[in-house]
């Protein structure tokens, strides 16, 4: 497999110009925690401005937008609640400063700014677009590669992109022409910033016209290299429990969230990805195999260990399902239960999967006044799941943590306009503590009647759970005390005209 460099990458004179601040923080050095990042989306009117309504965040409510780029930033926090940022790194801005492409996200895409620290923990990666701040429609362009664009697609095309970022603030962005072309990149991970491994939605690049026909070659769990922008896509995943869909929706089971590389009782490293969204194909946690299994079960991966470590190569790699439903059931028309996002494995045979809700706003007239009315999901929150060989299903739920989340309360922020309600959580990082627990840093769902609550402030939380456990704690009423289990605290909260998106702990020595 071909290797390059990031010192390469990134050359002499960059190596020179790093900075930012960042340096001295691996890790706390006032002893208060871990110090996390944060990904900031920022938005930026585009210009000119659409036709009403076109101010924020009413925009986005406007049919005639689709999209418009934000600035990213990464901020680094001790996790003192509400402290103020250690450092911050400008992402779009430290990209160009350092002579690399520019790279900003759709700033209402709530399915993307994803962040993850390498398993080597030295880097962090964001992946996002070639695409200015303020610029329109970028997130449903095609990639440059003419074999990602259908027959007759019209320009202005956009690449998608990955920033390697390493600990004293250097950065080296990937353009990358044959990913998620017409579709929205979601996450980028590096086993040790010589490769990138990436997860996000099926592309749109199929003729639809009858019968279905590609390219659709962008789609999928799908690897890179820094400096080039060709990946190759590692596999596929085909919902075979859906004889409904048509060919052309079979190509939307591909549509991932999340991506993690975890160790597995053997000590191999997987590579997993998440799904949680759209109509189509199945909802739940995939492993991608090392290897082409042809009708291999979650069976032969737990009791035989088949397809055991991380994919390095070939385009039919076997992704099997882990745990997870139909994302819309064939039979009764309902949407799963389960909304995975984001994924922590405390070990082995414990997982901690995000999981952002079904909850829904809609507004009512009653008695001349409109009320806002909302569905809760008692499965939204933080879902953790054990792995119990012999049972059926093999993962099972065990609880769910919410406390502390105010799920489905009404949140007034300064400049929103609007109300916004915690639905449920989306991106995580997570540490195992040496005393038998693991501390979770989630970002949460947010959703209104603007746009879904896409463009809605969000909020970094925290909590505490015993690895070991198997039910939630049970206390008095109005206990409280010490490092309270199993309960959120907000650590952050970001503005109107701010997002928070990913999180991830920060970069080692």
């Amino acid at each position: 497999m071909f290797r390059l460099t990031v010192a390469t990458l990134l050359g002499g004179s960059l190596l020179a110009a790093g900075g930012f601040g960042l340096t001295a923080l691996a890790d706390d050095p006032g002893g208060s925690g871990d110090i996390v990042v944060v990904s900031r989306i920022q938005y930026v009117p585009p210009s000119p401005l659409p036709a009403p309504p076109n101010t924020f965040p009413q925009i986005f409510n406007n049919p005639a937008v689709t999209g418009i780029q934000g600035n990213i930033f990464l901020d680094y926090y001790a996790t003192t609640p509400f402290s103020a940022p250690r450092a911050s790194l400008p992402l779009t801005a430290a990209a160009i400063r350092q002579g690399q492409p520019v790279i900003t996200t759709s700033f209402s895409s709530k399915s993307e700014g994803s962040l993850h620290r390498s398993p080597d923990g030295r880097y962090l990666t964001y992946m996002g677009y070639v695409g200015a701040a303020g610029l329109e429609g970028v997130s449903n362009s095609y990639t440059t590669n003419p074999t990602a664009q259908p027959t007759g697609a019209a320009g202005p095309f956009y690449d998608r992109a990955v920033a390697l970022i390493n600990r004293q603030g250097l950065v080296s962005v990937t353009p990358e022409n044959l990913a998620y072309s017409g579709d929205n990149p979601r996450a980028a991970i590096s086993l040790d910033g010589q490769e990138f491994y990436m997860a996000g939605n099926s592309d749109n690049t199929l003729n639809k016209t009858t019968p279905v026909s590609g390219p659709g070659l962008t789609i999928g769990a799908r690897l890179g290299m820094p400096g080039s922008p060709l990946s190759i896509q590692l596999g596929s995943y085909l919902a075979a429990d859906r004889p409904d869909e048509s060919t052309k929706q079979h190509v939307k089971d591909n549509n991932f969230r999340g991506i993690g590389i975890y160790t597995d009782a053997g000590g191999n490293q997987d590579l997993y990805v998440s799904k949680g969204s759209g109509g189509n194909g199945d909802d739940g946690l995939f492993q991608v195999l090392n290897g082409h299994f042809p009708g291999a079960t979650l069976a032969d991966v737990v009791n035989n260990g088949i397809g055991a470590g991380i994919p390095t190569g070939g385009s039919d790699n076997t992704i099997v399902q882990l745990l997870g439903n139909y994302a819309t059931n064939p039979v009764t028309n309902q949407p799963s239960p389960i909304t995975p996002f984001d994924f922590v494995f405390a070990n082995p045979t414990t997982l901690y999967v995000a999981d952002e809700g079904n909850a829904t706003v809609t507004l009512a007239a009653a008695g001349g006044e409109s009320t806002t009315s909302l569905t809760t999901d008692p499965l939204a929150g933080l879902q953790k799941w054990v792995l119990v060989p012999g049972s059926s299903p093999f993962w099972q739920l065990v609880y769910v943590i919410r406390d502390g989340l105010g799920i489905n309360q009404p949140q007034n922020i300064p400049g929103y306009g609007v109300p916004t309600y915690t639905s449920g959580l989306r991106n995580l990082a997570g540490k195992v503590n040496g005393d038998g627990t693991v501390t979770i840093y989630a970002i949460t769902a947010q959703t209104s009647t603007v746009s879904g609550g896409e463009p809605d402030p969000t909020k970094l939380v925290v909590v505490t759970d015993e690895i070991a456990a198997t039910q939630l704690p049970i206390r008095a009423s109005g206990e409280d005390g010490g490092r309270r289990l199993d309960r959120f605290t907000t650590l952050q909260q970001s503005r109107s005209g701010e997002v928070f998106r990913g999180v991830a702990l920060a970069p080692l020595r």
